[in-house]
């Protein structure tokens, strides 16, 4: 466990003892009530060492995947690869993969009979739709000469030249015409449909005869293989395991008191128990917005390139950050008995003496941000300079306003 890590933890504890020694001092003081109160005060100092902390965080790929096959069947094809022993072996954990390589197949007989199937009937529907077609091409033609001899009788009708008798044949002809051509328009859109989906399903058939075949979907390191020739697969069931191992990142927990030491593009330098003598370059990548739930610290992720793919998922690296690289300013220190928690805000403070013209000194609340501890004193990250008198014996007897008096 890192020091950052237990250091909220260490600290509370340090000022809870304090803080139980002033409670025995603060009931006498209460009960004597006698102001002002006596008050020890210091000068803040400037810290003179740049301390690093040393942070552990775990190798993980760029990229993790499961491949597994959309379409169930009996494996009958496996990646095949040299081996070391020189035959000729499925392939084994630690192969590299391209993109679109084939890593294994299954039975397609199966799938190309329905691929067939559905062949014959996008081409049945397709001369179901030529027909149609025709047909309508026919009720059009009969439509336009019944239309043409509906036409001239009518003409005849009106000069009195032919007999009511042929009027009416001649208009039940065109209409029963036009109902043909209704009729054949809505065969040729019916056709139509079913050659849609004929089509459709010619397709979802070629998209499953296609997935027999199980393709790697970026370069990567084989990690895992499940299957066999021989295998039952089945949806969702994983076949490999690949990782982009190309690049890789190294993933680590801060507490919110070191935030302010990362930011996204910083360079880091890491080092792994694997290569001693070797150190590789990293670059911030993120830093969480919020802290996880259960270890209450903020995830920073760090990407390395890894062109070699010398470092291997799950490897433990480590990572040295010097407060003076990550602060815009060096931190000061007080002694750990001059800093005051406040329960209540969950808050740290010190107290600053403020004296008044013609009128006594007065306690005034310093809100700060506490540091790594060292020895008995602690770091302080903001809010005080150095050279800032403070107050250090008497502060946890002290409230905001109270009337003290320096000793020495």
């Amino acid at each position: 466990m890192k020091m950052s890590d237990v250091y909220p933890a260490l600290l509370l504890v340090a000022i809870a003892a304090v803080q139980a020694d002033a409670c025995v001092s603060r009931a006498g003081s209460d009960a004597d009530a006698r102001p002002p109160k006596a008050v020890r005060l210091v000068a803040v100092e400037a810290s003179t060492d740049a301390a690093a902390t040393t942070y552990s965080a775990v190798v993980t790929p760029n990229a993790q995947v499961d491949l597994t096959f959309r379409v169930s069947g009996y494996v009958v094809d496996v990646r095949r690869t040299k081996g070391a022993d020189g035959r000729i072996a499925a392939m084994e954990p630690g192969a590299a993969v391209t993109t679109g390589l084939v890593l294994a197949r299954v039975r397609a007989s199966d799938y190309q009979a329905v691929v067939d199937k559905a062949q014959g009937s996008r081409d049945e529907s397709k001369a179901g739709v030529d027909a149609a077609q025709a047909g309508l091409a026919e009720a059009n033609a009969a439509f336009n000469q019944a239309e043409s001899d509906f036409s001239r009788i009518a003409t005849l009708w009106q000069q009195e030249s032919v007999t009511k008798p042929a009027y009416d044949a001649s208009k039940a002809r065109l209409d029963m015409a036009r109902a043909k051509v209704d009729a054949a328009n809505a065969a040729v859109a019916a056709a139509q449909q079913r050659a849609t989906a004929a089509a459709a399903q010619l397709q979802e058939a070629s998209i499953a005869l296609g997935d027999t075949e199980l393709r790697a979907p970026f370069d990567a390191v084989l990690l895992e293989r499940h299957v066999d020739v021989g295998t039952l697969v089945s949806p969702g069931r994983p076949a490999f395991t690949v990782a982009d191992l190309h690049i890789v990142k190294a993933r680590f927990g801060v507490p919110d008191t070191a935030l302010h030491m990362f930011r996204a593009g910083q360079p880091l330098r890491l080092t792994v128990d694997a290569f001693a003598d070797e150190s590789f370059q990293g670059n911030v990548l993120s830093v969480a917005p919020a802290a996880d739930p259960k270890a209450r610290s903020f995830e920073i992720t760090v990407a390395i390139d890894n062109p070699d793919l010398k470092l291997r998922s799950g490897m433990i690296a480590s990572i040295q950050v010097a407060a003076d690289e990550a602060a815009d300013r060096r931190p000061v220190r007080i002694p750990i008995d001059a800093l005051v928690h406040d329960p209540a805000r969950d808050q740290y403070l010190v107290y600053a003496v403020e004296k008044k013209v013609g009128g006594a000194a007065t306690a005034q609340a310093v809100h700060v941000r506490p540091g790594p501890l060292v020895g008995n004193q602690v770091s302080i990250l903001d809010g005080l300079t150095a050279g800032q008198r403070i107050v250090a014996s008497g502060a946890n007897l002290l409230r905001p306003g109270d009337v003290v008096k320096e000793i020495q």
